[in-house]
């Protein structure tokens, strides 16, 4: 699987220094500013990261992976996938 969270710190590091670029722009700066918005937008639209993938930690060995993993991916035993959002149960017998 191909991991974006390096990715996605480097486009919330660029985009603050981006912001903080817009508010010490001169005017006459402001064409090339608007031009490298446009070009990071659409950068960070190619790029579609959507939402960071939810985590939780392995009730086993403390690993942490995805939140729907049904595999813990460290130490291999069988996990339970978590309740949908106010689902307000575990998956298990009631």
């Amino acid at each position: 699987m191909f991991s974006t969270d390096g990715i996605r710190a480097a486009v919330d590091t660029v985009g603050r220094e981006m912001a903080l670029l817009g508010e010490r722009a001169t005017p006459t700066s402001g064409k090339d500013l608007d031009a490298l918005r446009a070009s990071w937008v659409a950068l960070v639209d190619a790029l579609d990261l959507g939402p960071a993938p939810e985590l939780r930690k392995c009730p086993h060995c403390g690993g942490i992976g995805m939140r729907a993993a049904t595999l813990c991916s460290t130490c291999w035993k069988k996990l339970v996938p978590p309740p949908a959002a106010g689902d307000g149960h575990w998956g298990g017998p009631t």
